[in-house]
């Protein structure tokens, strides 16, 4: 036959020319995957073990007496487990009010971002001109050090009077000034995976240019939306600079963890820290659903 070479198999059969002979170097492959597969276990479970163990440690200080976090040579497992530091925590600070201001400024952040957020990153992935020039903006404005941009917003808080506002409302609104990069970039790149065409055959259907941008972009933008929520979220909820400088007494729970620790407290630091992860990974379940249907690689494709 024309382009197939074959010889004959030892049973009388016909086999083509091309075939690897049996046996021949096939070991060779499924070593070398195996091989491959150990070492990226090894990696994935040494990055994910350098990562974890500083949150295990903070567990581990916050559910153990003093005497074994300072125990040496260290002890990696907790021997004795301990609700103290959180029965203590309660005499020292104002924990409920600490808890229920960073709950509101995160959430106020993220509601405020999202809404400017939004007709940005939707302009921008549209018209090159507006993207260019909101990119810029943004990245520039994010090559400042936190605590460099905290000093001239605690001066105009000052002035506008929102300094340690109760409700945190300066705090919310510089949160919001710093997640604003964040938020805009993911929807960005949500917004860029959607085709154009879509919103030109609604346009066509009769659809308003608002129209078209609620009721078919909007839809497809869903993991990324859950994406940039959920990251803008954690920014507010871990930021420490502002927190620090613009509320003076009503404090967030980031500025108790520092003046616990500052004031030779270390337990309850940690057991300030360890209460911090329960709203963060109750936002990281509830959208676990949507970033599991494409948080990064954007919606739409």
């Amino acid at each position: 036959m024309v382009g197939l070479r074959e010889r004959r198999c030892r049973r009388g059969g016909l086999e083509p020319a091309g075939a690897p002979e049996r046996g021949a170097h096939a070991p060779v492959a499924p070593t070398r995957d195996r091989a491959v597969r150990r070492l990226a276990l090894l990696v994935v479970l040494a990055v994910a073990a350098a990562d974890l163990l500083p949150l295990g440690l903070v567990l581990k200080q916050a559910f153990t007496p003093e005497r074994e976090s300072f125990a040496w040579p260290p002890t990696w497992l907790p021997r004795t487990l301990t609700l103290e530091n959180v029965r203590a925590l309660r005499e020292a600070v104002e924990i409920e009010g600490g808890l229920g201001l960073s709950v509101l400024v995160a959430a106020l952040t993220v509601a405020a971002t999202l809404v400017i957020a939004l007709p940005a990153a939707w302009a921008a992935a549209r018209r090159r001109h507006v993207d260019r020039g909101l990119d810029g903006a943004l990245v520039l404005a994010r090559l400042f050090p936190t605590i460099a941009l905290a000093i001239p917003l605690a001066a105009l808080s000052i002035r506008l009077g929102l300094y340690n506002s109760p409700v945190g409302t300066g705090l919310w609104l510089a949160h919001t000034l710093l997640a604003l990069p964040v938020g805009f970039l993911v929807l960005r790149g949500g917004f860029r995976s959607v085709p154009v065409e879509l919103e030109e055959a609604a346009r066509l259907d009769g659809a308003s240019a608002a129209g078209a941008f609620w009721r078919v972009s909007l839809p497809l933008v869903g993991p990324s939306l859950a994406a940039a929520s959920m990251l803008v979220f954690l920014v507010s909820w871990d930021e420490f600079g502002f927190s620090l400088l613009l509320q003076v007494t009503n404090r967030p729970l980031p500025p108790l963890v520092y003046y616990l620790t500052a004031f030779g407290s270390p337990g309850l630091a940690s057991a300030v820290a360890a209460l911090m992860l329960v709203p963060a990974v109750g936002v990281l379940l509830v959208l676990e659903p949507a970033l599991r249907a494409g948080v990064f690689a954007g919606s739409g494709r």
